[in-house]
């Protein structure tokens, strides 16, 4: 069985403040949906670092998710790829 480190001094809110952010959100749900609705709200993805919803679902390669568990999934294989 393999375990990772976490090094330093690692912020590990950051999916707890994107879930909050994403609350008025219903599923299914389009990218295009999620940046009209919430796409300025800002999320602090490090200890001083803070991103906006629209920057964050920007990069993902989906337009359409039919459940919360579809984006998620989309969105932790993206933001914590190396």
């Amino acid at each position: 069985m393999y375990f990772y480190t976490i090094e330093g001094n690692p912020f590990l809110a950051d999916m707890h403040f994107m879930h909050k952010a994403m609350a008025p959100i219903d599923y299914p749900v389009t990218k295009a949906e999620i940046v009209a609705k919430i796409g300025g709200e800002k999320v602090r993805t490090g200890h001083d670092v803070y991103q906006t919803v629209e920057e964050l679902v920007a990069p993902l390669k989906k337009d359409t998710y039919s459940c919360a568990c579809e984006f998620y999934c989309a969105l932790f294989a993206n933001l914590y790829k190396e």
